[in-house]
């Protein structure tokens, strides 16, 4: 059996994981021994320990009206729209230098849970591990709830070709860092995969171990319907006051999607609810995520009709199983950034047709910012199927825009027509090595025809739009253009709390603060701790040695100036 071995670097304060060489077919273990501590810094309660708040049930994990409170005072605020822009912090550092003194926080109301996370991939993953294993959250008052029937199930949806763009490598122990694509300290994708781009499925096994390892509670099958906050403010009608740090509770309606209790719904209480459904299952194919404010709303609905015309013929990547077994030999891709070059690479290496209409170049930027220019790993694949030996090589139009689709009159296939847009001069179009066809002039059509479905590589609406736009604030249209391609997301307090509704909070790749975008793993995960600390601090636990040990191994990221200063505009 192969074994996962725990070493102690020499010289060395950190430890980092290695495993030998596996195959497919072999056991895998993700820590050295079930007897050890998993974590260095200390156990989670034992399960005969005395805790006055117990759940109403445990859940197996192998089973297979929203509040009008104003939102809380600790907002960032370049988040904020124009209007509402009186904070007057300016470093968007959260103030952790007066401690409080920590003392149990007694609540009017009992909940079942303390803390309930919608979802189970990386995000609601790692934020239920940081929760329980670091902040040292009693594991039975912390539950995910996922509404498939596997921990990552998002990432067993990817292409089969699909592989992670960020490399994982297991440096731990002799750098300040760790493996970028690892959701909590001391495991790594790499060391347990061997693979330094993971594919989908190898990624969703390296969450579902760290799940079952770390004995996090997990319902799978089991979709969230409603979540809302009864608590007496909630009643009063906004007008209530609540003692600070008491939330809530919330009730979550849930049905069972599979098994004998199919279609059986039941409701449960919790402190806090954690937002961790992410993106990827929630596309943005038949409809542009547009938010259309109406007078006297304090939401924004959504504009069905603003996508170009057609979109519904196209099929959406995160549909594609395979590129490889993709039916058809000729296409044509919609959107040019990294989903969009990684359908022209596959396509091309399958000896496939393809022609990819982008608005912008992504290719040829040089941001400095990983999330608004192509990745290396990307760029350097890009630049192997457009090289002079391979065939058939994509072909690269931009700055182009399709304005309709539709299908061919008496023929099989579609007609795209495209507008020109005005080439940016600044942009050197062959300086990254790679080339493309000349554009046309600004605003003239160019039709074309192609054999199969168009692929929209567009990016995603995301959950938050999709499923929880009754639990967050959104910019104004102003703010939204302002900050281009994240303008869309939800408006959070410094420590990632919903602006709307007190005691949700949001997790994962559609976090944005100022010009900032939290897309990658690597970026995400540093946010766990802020809001583990915040929750934490509203049951009344003392943090500070939690805190200190995140910031120790950089998973407690307040300080946006560094990035700021390195990345600049995210878009």
């Amino acid at each position: 059996m192969h074994a996962l071995w725990l070493l102690s670097i020499i010289g060395c304060s950190s430890s980092f994981l290695v495993v030998p060489p596996v195959t497919k077919s072999a056991p895998r273990q993700f820590f050295a021994s079930t007897s050890l501590s998993v974590f260095p810094w200390g156990k989670n309660k034992e399960k005969g320990d005395d805790d006055s708040r117990q759940p109403v049930e445990v859940i197996d994990r192998k089973e297979g009206s929203e509040s009008s409170e104003k939102q809380p005072t600790d907002v960032y605020a370049s988040r904020m729209s124009s209007d509402e822009r009186n904070d007057d912090s300016d470093d968007g550092i959260i103030d952790t230098k007066a401690t409080p003194e920590f003392q149990p926080t007694t609540f009017a109301e009992s909940t079942d849970y303390d803390v309930v996370i919608v979802g189970a991939g990386c995000a609601g993953v790692g934020t239920s591990v940081m929760l329980t294993q670091m902040f040292k959250l009693d594991s039975r008052r912390v539950i995910c709830v996922e509404q498939n029937s596997h921990v990552g199930s998002s990432f067993r949806l990817w292409p089969e070709e699909m592989k992670f763009i960020s490399p994982s490598f297991n440096q731990q122990g002799w750098t300040k860092s760790f493996d970028l694509n690892s959701v909590y300290w001391g495991t790594s994708p790499a060391a347990y995969l061997r693979d330094e781009h993971p594919s989908g499925e190898e990624y969703a096994l390296y969450l579902e171990t760290l799940a079952d390892k770390s004995g996090i509670q997990v319902q799978l099958d089991a979709k969230v319907l409603s979540i809302a906050d009864v608590g007496e403010n909630a009643k009063n009608g906004g007008t209530g006051k609540k003692p600070v740090g008491q939330p809530g509770p919330f009730e979550i309606e849930v049905q069972k999607l599979k098994g004998e209790s199919a279609g059986s719904k039941k409701t449960f209480t919790s402190r806090y609810v954690v937002w961790a459904a992410g993106e990827f299952q929630y596309p943005k194919d038949k409809r542009t995520m547009t938010y259309v404010y109406k007078e006297g709303e304090s939401k924004p609905s959504i504009d069905f009709g603003t996508m170009f015309r057609g979109a519904e013929y196209c099929l959406h990547n995160s549909k594609v199983k395979s590129w490889r077994k993709l039916p058809g030999d000729d296409f044509v891709i919609i959107g040019g950034y990294e989903s969009g070059v990684d359908a022209a690479y596959n396509l091309a290496k399958a000896g496939k047709k393809c022609q990819v209409l982008a608005s912008t170049p992504t290719w040829c930027l040089q941001t400095g910012d990983p999330s608004s220019e192509l990745a290396p790993y990307t760029a350097a694949r890009l630049r192997e199927v457009l090289s002079s030996g391979f065939s058939p090589s994509p072909k690269l139009l931009s700055p182009i825009r399709v304005i309709a689709v539709d299908k061919r009159n008496g023929k099989e296939g579609y007609n795209i027509a495209a507008r020109w847009k005005k080439v940016d001069e600044s942009l050197d179009v062959n300086g990254m090595g790679i080339e493309m066809e000349d554009a046309g002039e600004e605003d003239d059509i160019l039709v074309l025809q192609t054999p199969n479905p168009p692929i929209l590589c567009t990016g995603f609406e995301g959950s938050v739009a999709a499923e929880a736009d009754n639990l967050f604030n959104f910019p104004s249209p102003a703010d939204q253009q302002a900050k281009g391609c994240i303008g869309e997301g939800p408006l959070l307090t410094r420590r990632d709390e919903s602006t709307k509704v007190p005691g949700v909070f949001l997790v994962g790749p559609s976090v944005t603060h100022g010009e900032l975008s939290f897309c990658f793993v690597y970026k995400f995960r540093q946010r766990f701790a802020v809001v583990a600390d915040a929750i934490c601090q509203g049951l009344g636990m003392d943090t500070r040695e939690a805190v200190a040990e995140c910031r120790r191994t950089d998973m407690y990221l307040d300080n946006f100036a560094t990035c700021e200063e390195a990345c600049g505009d995210a878009c």
